[in-house]
């Protein structure tokens, strides 16, 4: 859990950092393709939050709930994910439209639309990690592994790349039946993204996401070529190490 909050963590912290420093239509330097890559990198990054949000939402939070014998148990969280999400599929739709018109990207609209629901994602992938915390005390450990890993099965895509699509996730709502959908046609745009915000020296040292050693040859080969621009925005390479914010002033001048 808290490892893949961690890497949604990570994408929005990769995109504040690098987004400014992006020049738009009417500053020096300005690259019509930056703003294209950008932009795709957070949409991107939207569809990825949306994803881990509808897993729990279907999957793991009702495992928990039953565990636990208390309908409603888990009704903070989802009661978070709706603060949120407004602001979240805001952003998703200035991403899509700006893309296709980089003149127009300005970074003080993007930066007004991220703020518009940051804090409380933020506070919510906090808070969340201790709330899935307390469960070990009131609920049997065996019972939250096994609903974690179910939640697990849900995410990965058809039980291949272990990422991010199901094609058997029972979905509760028109919004995320569009989003579902959406991930299966475009899981080449999102697998680069997800691999390159898992940093696996993080707390000492981690193996998140467990993967087979083709696989991250395989995402920056072939799922990662078609938008290999976006990629650049990645915090970590394709095998969980950092590397340098490539848009800082600082790195640029490398």
């Amino acid at each position: 859990m808290a490892q893949s909050h961690n890497c949604l963590t990570r994408g929005l912290n990769a995109i504040i950092q690098q987004a400014p420093h992006i020049s738009e239509a009417s500053q020096p330097g300005y690259n019509a393709q930056d703003v294209k890559d950008l932009l795709f990198y957070v949409e991107s990054w939207t569809m990825t939050v949306d994803h881990h949000h509808m897993t729990e939402e279907t999957t793991m939070f009702p495992a928990i709930e039953k565990l636990a014998g208390v309908p409603g148990l888990m009704s903070g969280p989802l009661h978070q994910h709706e603060v949120f999400h407004r602001g979240l599929v805001e952003l998703q739709n200035y991403a899509k439209e700006f893309g296709d018109r980089p003149e127009e990207y300005q970074w003080s609209a993007l930066k007004s639309a991220i703020e518009t629901f940051a804090p409380a994602l933020m506070q919510h992938l906090t808070e969340e990690i201790g709330v899935i915390s307390s469960l070990e005390k009131t609920c049997d450990s065996e019972g939250l592994k096994k609903a974690w890993a179910e939640a697990e099965a849900v995410a990965k895509a058809n039980g291949n790349l272990g990422m991010l699509v199901s094609t058997h996730t029972y979905v509760s709502s028109t919004y995320y039946l569009r989003v579902y959908f959406t991930n299966l046609v475009r899981q080449y745009d999102v697998f680069p993204l997800v691999l390159g915000t898992c940093d696996k020296s993080y707390d000492g040292g981690n193996d998140f996401p467990p993967l087979p050693g083709a696989i991250p040859y395989a995402i920056k080969y072939w799922f990662g070529r078609r938008h290999a621009g976006a990629w650049r925005f990645n915090p970590c390479d394709y095998w969980g190490n950092p590397v340098p914010l490539p848009m800082l002033p600082e790195n640029r001048a490398r």
